[in-house]
């Protein structure tokens, strides 16, 4: 009999023991598999994504869609597609719905999918430990030793990042890697908000706070090169950013900041060329010359936008708009185009998403999740080096690791079974 520990309960673990305990069946393997949750209950962190509703991939998976060591996640990806995650789910009875390229349970409920994930774990005789957190793990005589006292043959270290610790991802993974020797990438909050510490722009946020925008943002290196590029909702805060598109630019903005002061650029109207938006400019200043210039940009932007846009052109909003010279306009024009904002950090990891960084390629086996250092230790979730926008891609990349794992752990056990070398 083979014991295999899976060590967290959320996405990737449970995929994971769900994977192992059919591979198992499958091929007659003896095995036993226990998952360790620290939590009260496995898949608390399943129940937040999607807003609630379990936003469990996408159509368009494709590396480019994350960051993180590229040949990890070729051999992920490539092993785990769209189609495959289709089947995963309805093989465990889950119906799938798709809205705007993202897929989610039928249900619109995430507990739908965990519901299927653990109904399908006790089917398999999958054992799962709750409020049992894992702290230490020796290796000796060939077998692992958790805490002192529980035994396996074969570990899948699930325990995720350190990304929304009140899900149970509160980053004691990394000090459990230290201890067996396994490096791991620098780690960062990844998909949070961001900050502005400079008095005037500081200012400038908080005047505009509440205020929602569809607008392009740009991540600029402090030397004005262009790292990203995202275009969808921001929202003001009193201290800087939120919105989709401020937080897809969160993770490469955390390691920026390690060495230079990055900043953004915002174009509050990104489907209009500058001609054009000029343009509008001169003909909203013939129609209105004679209103205060703080009416000139009414049927454009929001008011509070509008005064931050005036304010950085240097124009009084009281200034009649007859006054306003071509010159003035184009100022106006160039601030709306690109608004700019230094960001001075982010948000922590008690509010972000997902975690950058972690186990990196070179610390694994070649094509394959196993450790090369400690024989049997496989790795799956976010405690790998890559994570991905938002839309599906985290979990997706959750589901297909830890199912991947498990097939290469079962694998692996066939292998030493028949005395054959692993």
């Amino acid at each position: 009999m083979t014991e295999f520990a899976v060590l967290g309960g959320g996405a990737s673990g449970l995929a994971g023991a769900i994977s192992l305990g059919r591979e198992a069946e499958r091929t007659g393997l003896p095995a036993h598999i226990t998952v360790y949750e620290k939590l009260p209950e496995p898949g608390k962190k399943i129940l937040a994504t999607g807003n609630g509703r379990c936003n469990l991939s996408c159509q368009d998976i494709d590396i480019s869609r994350y960051n993180g060591d590229s040949g990890l996640l070729r051999h992920v990806l490539d092993h785990f597609t769209t189609e495959d995650c289709l089947d995963f789910f309805h093989s465990l009875g889950l119906l799938i719905r798709e809205e705007d390229g993202r897929l989610y349970p039928y249900s619109l409920n995430a507990a739908s999918v965990r519901n299927v994930l653990l109904s399908e774990c006790q089917r398999l005789g999958v054992t799962v430990r709750t409020d049992y957190a894992v702290s230490s793990i020796a290796r000796e005589n060939g077998e692992f030793i958790l805490n002192g006292s529980e035994y396996a043959d074969m570990v899948l270290f699930a325990l995720g990042g350190k990304a929304a610790a009140a899900h149970g991802t509160d980053g004691d993974g990394y000090r459990i890697l230290k201890s067996l020797g396994i490096r791991y990438a620098p780690i960062f909050p990844a998909l949070v908000q961001l900050k502005t510490g400079q008095d005037r722009d500081l200012k400038a946020v908080k005047r505009m706070k509440g205020t929602r925008a569809r607008a392009a943002i740009t991540l600029h290196r402090a030397d004005g090169h262009p790292i990203g590029l995202e275009s969808g909702e921001i929202l003001f805060t009193d201290y800087g950013l939120s919105g989709i598109a401020a937080m897809q630019l969160s993770g490469d903005t955390a390691v920026l900041l390690r060495t230079e002061h990055p900043y953004l650029t915002i174009d509050f109207c990104p489907d209009l060329p500058d001609t054009v938006l000029l343009s509008y400019l001169r003909d909203c200043s013939g129609m209105r010359s004679n209103c205060p210039a703080g009416e000139l940009l009414v049927g454009l932007l929001n008011r509070k936008i509008s005064h931050e846009i005036l304010l950085r052109a240097e124009i009084s909003e009281e200034a009649a708009v007859s006054t306003l010279r071509t010159q003035q306009l184009a100022r106006i024009a160039e601030e709306i185009k690109a608004f700019r904002l230094n960001i001075t950090g982010t948000r922590g990891f008690k509010d972000a998403q997902v975690t950058r960084g972690g186990v990196p390629e070179e610390e694994l086996r070649e094509h394959s999740l196993e450790s090369f250092r400690v024989p049997g230790l496989f790795f799956s979730g976010e405690i790998l080096n890559a994570d991905g926008i938002c839309g599906g891609y985290n979990l997706h990349f959750a589901w297909g690791s830890g199912i991947l794992a498990g097939k290469e752990m079962a694998e692996r056990a066939a292998l030493k079974g028949e005395g054959r070398s692993c």
